[in-house]
């Protein structure tokens, strides 16, 4: 995994009639250009813009018989170094993407090379609809060798494989993995005689991963071995049916990473609800009938119970905002005393019902809407990461998701009020750890 810099779509508000980030491109580009196309996406009716998102192993890069082609190390920006292109056009073939380009004139190729670092087709989008990611903010958080198998038996879109993946290139070789039966159990037991990945990973029962845990971290200790000791658990284990064993093991400080993939439900077994499932959500035991209208109260909110553990570290992270998520596992590796826990919203594109490409525009949606806020508590003091200046309304984001679609508006307003009311309330830990704090020093 290699991330770049790249501009990169957010928002699906790109309108057929509307082309400022191409003439933005071009004025910068002078004669080459514009480098950037705002149209119509493969005659489907999908506008979108589409740029270079600068490959962690360009294909253009590979072909090219001259050394023309340099992909900067930091930055991760992919460029052109015309006075070496001797027009053969290669890189125009090799590029999977087509955003490689030949001009017939100057006979040299040239690429979208994000503007120098403050792309102009971003600042020129009138809809907010693009965004300049840094990638190489992210990298500096990863080990370079790459863990888990390739490719994936996960469901196509899933979240919660990208975060496994990430997270072993955080966490590094001295590391093991802890799990029960689950989503990500294809991916981390492997298949056949095959191991998924080449971090070492205990298979545990539902009811004994932080037991199991606890046993391996006592023997760690006694023969004076440090390692990361980490679950990758969904939230149907440990907020139902392992509950127990996490609680007394955060009240006994055991030195574990617990991170809890919460796709909202036992997705593995046909998407049932379990006590993380939202209001109103149409799951397979929460039906929408004469009866029922899916389910009918607030879903448990994990995070702040394991705060009230007073344990060392308490997060809650997305897949839609990684480097937010690195740091937070960095801090959770160096704890020395104690629990930590950070809980992630992995959005179901198989179970929630919506499309798979469309996981990170979910993701983001519902930090943005205050649905999951990103925040964490660190020496007993409780602090938003991440905080909306325009939150937007639930509907943004159940609109998104077929299980929210039976959802009339006297449901939304209601399920609107316990999303307010939950933000409310961490606004008010936060003011709370923050006054004694100061009463403190």
């Amino acid at each position: 995994m290699k991330l770049s810099n790249f501009v990169r779509k957010i928002r699906d508000v790109c309108p057929p009639d509307c082309s400022a980030c191409e003439k933005a491109c071009a004025e910068k580009m002078g004669n080459l250009g514009p480098v950037i196309n705002a149209g119509q996406v493969h005659k489907a009716g999908v506008y979108k813009a589409i740029t270079c998102v600068q490959c962690g192993n360009p294909a253009c890069k590979d072909v090219c018989p001259n050394d023309a082609i340099v992909k900067d190390e930091e930055s991760g920006v992919v460029r052109v170094i015309q006075e070496n292109c001797i027009g053969c056009e290669a890189c125009t073939e090799a590029c999977p993407y087509q955003n490689m380009f030949f001009d017939s004139n100057a006979k040299v190729a040239f690429k979208c090379d994000l503007c120098g670092g403050a792309p102009e087709c971003v600042s020129a989008c009138p809809y907010g609809a693009l965004e300049y990611f840094r990638g190489g903010t992210i990298r500096g958080y990863l080990n370079d060798e790459e863990y888990l198998s390739p490719g994936t038996r996960a469901c196509a879109g899933c979240p919660g494989e990208l975060i496994y993946r990430f997270s072993q290139r955080i966490l590094g070789s001295n590391t093991v993995f802890f799990g029960c039966p689950g989503c990500m159990t294809i991916l981390m037991t492997g298949h056949e005689t095959m191991a998924g990945s080449r971090l070492p990973y205990v298979s545990c029962l539902f009811t004994n991963v932080i037991s199991t845990m606890t046993g391996t971290s006592r023997y760690y200790r006694h023969i004076g071995k440090e390692a990361n000791l980490v679950a990758y658990v969904g939230d149907g284990c440990l907020s139902d049916i392992e509950f127990q064993a996490l609680s007394a093991a955060a009240m006994r400080r055991e030195k574990l990473i617990v991170l809890c993939y919460d796709n909202e439900g036992y997705q593995n077994t046909g998407n049932q609800m379990s006590s993380t499932t939202a209001f109103g959500s149409l799951t397979t035991t929460s039906p929408v009938g004469k009866e029922l209208r899916g389910k009918d109260r607030d879903s448990k909110y994990m995070p702040l119970i394991m705060v009230a553990h007073d344990i060392s570290y308490v997060a809650t992270a997305s897949p839609a905002y990684l480097e937010d998520y690195a740091r937070k596992l960095t801090k959770a590796m160096n704890v020395k005393d104690g629990m930590s826990y950070i809980h992630i919203l992995t959005p179901c594109p198989t179970g929630w019902g919506f499309p798979i490409d469309k996981s990170i525009d979910v993701g983001k949606l519902a930090v943005e809407t205050n649905y999951f806020p990103l925040w964490e508590y660190e020496d007993g003091i409780l602090r938003l990461t991440y905080k909306s200046d325009k939150p937007q309304p639930i509907s943004a984001y159940t609109k998104l998701i077929s299980r929210y679609r039976h959802m009339n508006e006297d449901e939304l307003q209601q399920l609107q009020r316990l999303v307010d009311k939950r933000f409310n309330k961490l606004g008010l830990y936060s003011q709370s750890f923050r006054q004694k704090e100061a009463l403190r020093t």
